[in-house]
């Protein structure tokens, strides 16, 4: 829109509605803000002299007219009024044709975003503020790059800040620094820079955070508002770095700064700036609770007289100051003034809803209700109130689920499972102590609720993604879209993968997998908006997933599941059978309990079998030990088959290869393992393993990938040959690919048309590194993120090769093996190396393992314990004495382990396939395909109405 109409975005509807959007932040709100569903308010009644101008403008097939009328209204009385501008997005007649109704638009999707975020509802504002952006993007005749700075990325950004999904809010305020580096505006700049170092900070890197600092104090002006904020934000960063000096005086610089600038009336957002640095303030003088009071009664003070002079402040960041006052109160141990700043800041969050009356149904994604819930837990059971306690922690932890929910990258959700793990620690231990002082089952219940929502939500997400896709009906719109972005997303991941040092491909590559991340995320709730998902998690009070019902579903007689969650200085146990929980105990432990297993596994398994070799008895006292202190108060049952759900440094440790009495003996043929005793399998948490038993795999044929080299590597697997010759021996009818047959197309082909994928060959996983682990096939890579978006799945994937099942280990979710993404892909269940895999020893235990498959399909029909013929296997190979007595120390056989549903096959699974299944696309297709994608990706994306 040229000349005079391009001044503002708000040319028709003035600009009275977006004056106090400065750098991103609302500052002042008239009402009380409020959630769930927007829509208009009660009280604000659509006047009919509106509705007949509304009528008119759309009988003259007048849009922008429509639009901008709205807009006017609107903007008189933003938070009352903000739902009527969702609706006129669904209920426009028709798409934008000229420049004015295109810009009129823009407008329209903005000032959605800036209304929503008024009332608080952050993710429909981030919904609508990423709709303006693409639309901007995708109609440049109309964009002016200076009003999506200021009016569209800025706030963007600070939402996704707000969501805790920092990596977008890099993304978009990377954006934002571009545009105002070009346009050479220093005052832009600095507020840019403000905006990264703050989410740096919150990512817990205050290096970056510092550096973005001092960029931005470089440019901000030397008596600016400005300059106190990047003050703000320097104190934050130099806190984390346990700087307190600094932090301290950083703070009351700023506090300085913000004051004369507030004085001064020198920027609109200093009184704003002013009260975040206070409560700021309060948090760096935690530990002196006294001078961090009298901070937080100068933001009270602050506060007020910002409501004389403004009229309202937003509301959210009053239940940020309401929160802090209760939380200090709290740890004060005045539990009269705590409980009511706790109320009035729930009174602002949940109007009308007291605590005594909270439902899940009530809650919504955001933070300061989470961090509320919390405290006030805390608070009920300090007075001895624990039913109430354990009820707010279930209320909390879903206000938690609730804002991971809405976060879009890998990274962040990592980063929000790892954070919530103190309080679930403390959830656990109230409900544990409670079940000692009156041996109520409804604590035990709560316990392992927590427990249980504790670990692999991340990894429970990805499962149900998997299968709301895979069960999708074939011509539904959303559903083929999100295939088609998780092929782009596989393509440029891949890219990125081999452009090997070439920083700008990788760099263009991650910018254009980021678009895609963003673009599924959004088609993910749009999906869920029409058909709610499954719940991922438990509802308050509901034993959701650990029901009778759910564990007769997953169990039968003589099958038990042991739960595990590793706290800092204690290990909580629960073992359940179809019957309900047998018995639950809490081990107290040394601060360094987990370290001193993680030594234990690198020692004997993780750097060879020397260590085992040349200190045998040294290795069978430490087995013994560690069986002693984790198992010994409760030893597994004979003739009971135990799923371990493991925790903390617990996911790596072989716990088949301990051993159960104290005398050592010279031969380890005749050591008492837990091997003996019982069939040890794993599982990632009972949720996991309830869909994983109830959704099915391909339901016949096996294809072998058995890989001795290839031109990228110089180490050579001398025994692949004999082991696809001893497997052959067994399985009659499979379909089998060596060296250069077993290419990466053909792997993919046999993952949606096989029952049991057999891979031997090399993979590639490194516990401390991000780097994406692999499987070596002969023509390239098959990596991880290459799972996502099959069709189909078989029901056992077998990785016969070394370190499959390792990977980097996540708080709360375990490794991110290669293991783990075949079961997020939809596996049933995977055989999996921890540490490198003996050539001969697998082979030989594979042949033992497919011999007692087959033996177990013969005798008996319905399921195949897969994980019991696993077991048999080592037995097998422990008591052939043809075997070399240094072969059978657990080294060489205990590296494979069973993940998954331990009956993943059905009968009829090693049969042959039909061999139409193994069909080869032809090469011309798949590059058809991989066109296709790139012309989706390159189209531009207009909002939906």
């Amino acid at each position: 829109m040229p000349g005079a109409n391009r001044q503002g975005m708000f040319t028709r509807a003035g600009t009275i509605f977006l004056r106090y959007l400065i750098y991103g932040t609302i500052l002042f709100a008239p009402v009380p803000i409020c959630f769930g569903q927007i829509s208009p308010h009660p009280e604000e009644v659509i006047p009919d002299e509106l509705r007949v101008s509304l009528q008119q403008y759309r009988d003259k097939d007048d849009l922008s007219g429509w639009v901008y009328a709205q807009i006017q209204w609107v903007s008189r009385a933003p938070a009352r009024r903000s739902g009527l501008l969702p609706l006129a997005v669904k209920q426009a007649w028709r798409k934008p044709r000229s420049m004015e109704e295109m810009q009129a638009w823009q407008d329209l999707l903005t000032n959605e975003g800036y209304a929503m975020l008024l009332t608080g509802a952050i993710v429909p504002s981030t919904d609508a503020y990423s709709a303006a952006y693409e639309w901007a993007r995708g109609h440049p005749e109309i964009a002016d790059e200076g009003l999506i700075l200021e009016n569209i990325l800025k706030p963007l950004g600070n939402n996704y800040t707000r969501l805790g999904d920092y990596e977008q809010a890099l993304i978009i305020h990377r954006k934002a620094l571009t545009m105002a580096v070009a346009a050479k505006d220093r005052r832009e700049i600095a507020g840019v820079c403000s905006n990264l170092a703050n989410t740096y900070s919150n990512m817990g890197r205050p290096e970056h955070s510092l550096e973005y600092c001092r960029q931005g104090l470089a440019e901000a002006g030397a008596h600016s508002a400005l300059r106190g904020l990047l003050l703000s934000e320097q104190a934050d960063a130099y806190m984390q770095l346990q700087k307190d000096d600094d932090a301290r005086t950083s703070i009351i610089a700023s506090i300085a700064a913000l004051r004369q600038a507030m004085a001064n009336h020198e920027d609109p957002a200093a009184g704003y700036w002013l009260l975040t640095a206070y409560q700021q303030a309060g948090d760096i003088y935690g530990v002196h609770p006294e001078r961090s009071l009298d901070f937080l009664r100068q933001a009270l003070v602050l506060q007020d007289k910002l409501l004389h002079q403004q009229g309202n402040i937003r509301e959210r960041e009053r239940a940020k100051l309401f929160q802090r006052l209760g939380a200090l109160f709290a740890r004060l141990h005045q539990p009269a003034p705590a409980k009511y700043w706790m109320d009035q800041c729930l009174s602002v969050l949940l109007p009308g809803k007291p605590f005594s009356v909270l439902r899940a149904s009530d809650l919504y994604a955001e933070n300061t209700l989470a961090d509320l819930l919390y405290a006030r837990a805390g608070l009920a059971e300090t007075a001895g109130q624990t039913e109430e306690a354990i009820r707010l922690y279930d209320l909390s932890f879903a206000t938690e689920r609730l804002r991971q929910h809405e976060l879009i990258t890998g990274t962040s959700k990592e980063r929000w499972a790892a954070e919530s793990r103190v309080r679930y620690e403390t959830a656990i231990g109230v409900a544990w102590d409670a079940w000692k002082k009156v041996r109520q089952n409804n604590d035990l219940q709560a316990m392992l609720r927590f427990m249980e929502v504790s670990k692999a939500q991340l990894l429970l997400e990805e499962v149900l993604q998997q299968e709301e896709l895979n069960n999708s009906r074939t011509g539904d719109p959303i559903a083929n879209r999100i295939r088609l972005l998780q092929k782009a997303q596989v393509y440029y991941e891949k890219e990125r993968m081999q452009a090997g040092r070439n920083d700008s491909l990788r760099a263009v590559d991650a910018s254009q997998a980021g678009q895609v991340a963003w673009e599924l995320a959004q088609l993910r709730k749009a999906g869920e908006g029409r058909a709610p998902r499954r719940a991922a998690t438990f509802d308050p009070g509901v034993e959701q997933g650990v029901s009778l019902d759910s564990l007769r579903q997953l169990l039968k007689k003589g099958q038990a599941i042991r739960s595990y969650f590793a706290g800092k200085d204690a290990l909580y146990m629960i073992e359940c059978s179809p019957d309900g929980i047998r018995f639950a105990d809490k081990l107290t432990m040394n601060g360094r309990w987990q370290d001193s297993i993680r030594n234990f596994i690198s020692t004997w398994f993780g750097q060879g079998a020397n260590a085992m070799i040349d200190h045998p008895a040294l290795y069978y006292r430490q087995a013994y030990a560690l069986y002693r202190n984790l198992f010994g108060d409760h030893p597994f049952d004979p003739g009971i088959e135990y799923i371990l759900l493991t925790d903390g440094a617990l996911s790596l440790l072989p716990v088949d290869a301990l051993v159960t009495q104290a005398g050592f003996t010279a031969s380890p043929a005749e050591w008492p393992f837990v091997l003996r005793q019982t069939v040890i399998s794993y599982g990632w948490s009972l949720q996991t393993l309830i869909r994983q038993h109830v959704q099915t795999g391909v339901d016949s044929g096996l294809s072998g990938f058995f890989l001795s080299g290839n031109q990228r590597s110089s180490i050579r697997l001398g025994s692949v040959a004999g082991e696809k010759g001893n497997i052959q021996q067994v399985i009659k009818g499979g379909y089998w690919y060596v060296d250069a047959q077993a290419t990466a197309e053909r792997f993919r082909n046999a993952l949606t048309s096989s029952s049991v994928v057999h891979v031997s060959s090399h993979a590639y996983a490194k516990k401390d590194s991000f780097d994406v682990p692999f499987v070596e096939l002969y023509d390239e890579p098959f990596y991880l993120f290459e799972l996502q978006g099959l069709s189909r799945h078989p029901a056992l994937v077998v990785l016969s090769a070394c370190r499959t099942g390792d990977g980097r280990l996540v708080t709360g979710e375990g490794a991110q093996s290669l293991a783990r993404a075949f079961i997020a892909g939809g596996t049933n269940a995977v055989v999996a190396g921890q540490w490198n895999v003996n050539d001969e020893t697998a082979a030989q235990l594979m042949k033992g393992f497919y011999s007692n498959l087959v033996a177990e399909e013969d005798k008996r029909g319905g399921r195949i314990n897969a994980a019991e013929a696993l077991q048999k296997s080592k037995l097998q190979w422990l008591n052939d004495p043809a075997i070399p007595y240094l072969h059978k120390l657990p080294y060489y056989w205990a590296a494979l382990s069973f993940q998954g549903d331990p009956e993943a096959l059905r009968n009829g699974a090693l049969l042959p396939a039909a061999a139409s299944d193994h069909t080869i696309w032809p090469g011309w297709y798949v590059l058809l395909a991989v066109l296709a994608i790139l012309a989706a990706i390159g189209r531009r994306r207009q909002r939906s109405r």
